[in-house]
């Protein structure tokens, strides 16, 4: 009976340890599920996670980001040359990133046209709040982001990935009108300049490309999505950023596997 309890005892804890591992911390999910406004933070409506009152910012050159059929929508007007581009008013830096080195950035591209020149849609981290507010920039060639992943629609139909503007990656895919884009960054050590960042893109919860880069600059991790597409023909939806809980979490379950071993050792 005292083996049968002790095989209980230990079934539980594998899994509960089982659950910690696969589980994840959201730090910002934003569905967009709010009504129709160019003001993006005119309430908070489908937003969620402990960084739920961060705002969003933007800013758009012959652009104008709103909140369109629940979904967010960036791009140009008519004329050639414009872009969007909306952040969260938040450095993402947190103990919960730091302590795991880890965090995964996830948005669904939306109603993806393919009308006029050189198109992208994505996002990019490893930026300075300078980066952002100071945006000029309508091709990823020339983006300081230290990492953007975006889709081009025109001609091939590519993801490609930039690192610090210079490409690293292209890949013939056809998205349709919709998909998910996905990138774990994992196993660095800090936000400090140089330190290297492995990378994890996937599309649709396919693994498409694996790589690293180096942070550029120290403790400056803000987040934007980006478009040039035509207005119109490109939206966002359930953006999020989310980490794993940290290396204590697991320490707390050995330790507490621990005790419960001896408690049950101490009854024999």
């Amino acid at each position: 009976m005292n083996n049968l309890r002790f095989s209980h005892l230990v079934l539980f804890y594998l899994t509960l340890a089982s659950a910690a591992q696969g589980s994840i911390n959201v730090l910002i999910s934003d569905t967009f599920n709010r009504t129709n406004n160019t003001n993006l933070n005119a309430d908070g409506t489908g937003k969620s996670g402990s960084l739920a009152h961060v705002s969003w910012n933007e800013i758009s050159h012959q652009g104008s980001p709103e909140i369109v059929s629940n979904q967010l929508q960036l791009g140009e007007f008519s004329a050639a040359g414009g872009w969007s581009i909306a952040w969260m008013n938040h450095n993402f830096t947190d103990s919960q990133i730091y302590n795991s080195g880890e965090f995964t950035v996830s948005v669904d591209l939306i109603n993806l046209g393919s009308t006029g020149g050189t198109r992208f849609s994505g996002f990019s981290v490893g930026n300075t709040l300078g980066d952002l507010t100071n945006w000029s920039a309508n091709n990823p060639s020339t983006f300081t982001s230290d990492f953007f992943i975006g889709y081009d629609p025109t001609g091939t139909t590519e993801i490609k990935v930039f690192l610090g503007g210079t490409q690293d990656f292209q890949q013939t895919i056809n998205l349709g009108s919709e998909a998910n884009i996905s990138v774990r960054f994992h196993s660095f050590s800090d936000f400090n300049v140089g330190t290297n960042v492995n990378y994890e893109a996937s599309v649709n919860d396919s693994i498409v490309k694996t790589g690293a880069f180096s942070w550029s600059n120290t403790s400056q991790n803000y987040i934007n999505l980006y478009s040039n597409y035509t207005l119109n023909t490109a939206r966002f939806d359930n953006f999020e950023v989310s980490s794993v809980p940290e290396p204590s979490i697991y320490a707390l379950i050995i330790g507490v596997s621990a005790l419960g071993y001896a408690f049950w050792r101490r009854r024999e």
